[in-house]
């Protein structure tokens, strides 16, 4: 692809995006309903987390909505906005289209309007529920602080930039699933759906924009970025095993003992396979461009489980 073959799916943007067209989302939380998707919860298939009352799963299916809200605000906030304005840079990758430049505007609203109306949703269910969140920092952003912080300053923009390039090609069961389970609460499943509907522009506009960049790189660069999308896969889709125990030691008196909760989670195939699964846009991606061609790079997702 050459930069000359860029083709926005942004034309129709003012009729199809949730932040210019679409109404507030107040639908009435009602009886019963979930908060969140059971299948989603990493923590539902514990033997612990089956065996306690309903109101205890219950509020583990709140917090686990208040994860993924915060997830949502904090990402959007911070690593794809920060790359949407780089990109907006006239001295960062100068050679894009200019209409690509123009997209990454409306990326940037849609994005904003994610952040907004996802924590105005969890407002609404701390005001309903009365459970209150847990305060944590998504453990994404420590990955990103890690990776960022151990390579040299001339790398780090691309450190992010392809952060933020996996992090938008990934299709996650929230986005897919969520609008479709019929005893998630309408509120919760209307949000999702909104969200899935941007989001799907978004992958397309990044996995465009990584197969005019890739091809661009020299070698040795390819091969140094290679080998750390694993870990940034990784970042993205595992657990967050320090939130989700913290949310545990919560509720002392329903689970006396977190961490083996949480360490037997991390160790079961669920888990693992729900990663892979959430993984394969992004996968397939790098697949068709390449990526696995270089052997020390391949070997990298070997060793991270990614690839058979």
């Amino acid at each position: 692809m050459t930069p000359g073959e860029y083709r926005s799916r942004f034309t129709e943007w003012d009729r199809r995006s949730w932040v210019r067209s679409k109404p507030r989302r107040d639908s009435p939380f009602t009886a019963g309903g979930h908060y969140f998707s059971p299948e989603l919860c990493p923590l539902s298939a514990c033997p612990e987390v089956r065996a306690a009352s309903d109101d205890v799963r219950s509020a583990l299916l709140v917090h686990s909505l208040y994860l993924h809200l915060e997830f949502t605000v904090r990402l959007e906030m911070g690593p794809v906005n920060e790359i949407c304005a780089l990109l907006r840079s006239p001295g960062f990758l100068p050679w894009l289209p200019a209409p690509m430049k123009d997209d990454v505007l409306r990326i940037y609203t849609d994005e904003a309007g994610h952040a907004e109306m996802s924590n105005k949703l969890k407002s609404a269910v701390l005001a309903e529920t009365g459970v209150v969140p847990i305060d944590h920092r998504p453990r994404f952003l420590t990955e990103l602080a890690a990776l960022y912080s151990a390579e040299l300053p001339v790398y780090r923009p691309l450190v992010k930039l392809f952060f933020a390039i996996v992090s938008e090609t990934l299709i996650t069961g929230t986005l897919t699933k969520l609008p479709k389970d019929p005893s998630v609460q309408p509120a919760v499943r209307e949000l999702a759906r909104d969200h899935a509907a941007d989001e799907g522009l978004h992958h397309a506009f990044f996995r465009q924009l990584f197969e005019l960049l890739w091809p661009r790189m020299p070698f040795p660069l390819r091969r140094k970025i290679g080998g750390l999308l694993p870990r940034v896969i990784h970042a993205f889709l595992w657990p967050d095993e320090p939130a989700l125990l913290s949310v545990l030691r919560s509720m002392p008196g329903d689970f006396a003992d977190p961490a083996r909760i949480v360490a037997g989670m991390s160790a079961s195939e669920r888990t693992r396979d729900g990663m892979l699964r959430n993984a394969k846009p992004t996968l397939r991606m790098l697949r068709d461009n390449g990526v696995f061609a270089d052997p020390p790079v391949a070997q990298a997702f070997l060793d991270a489980g990614l690839l058979a």
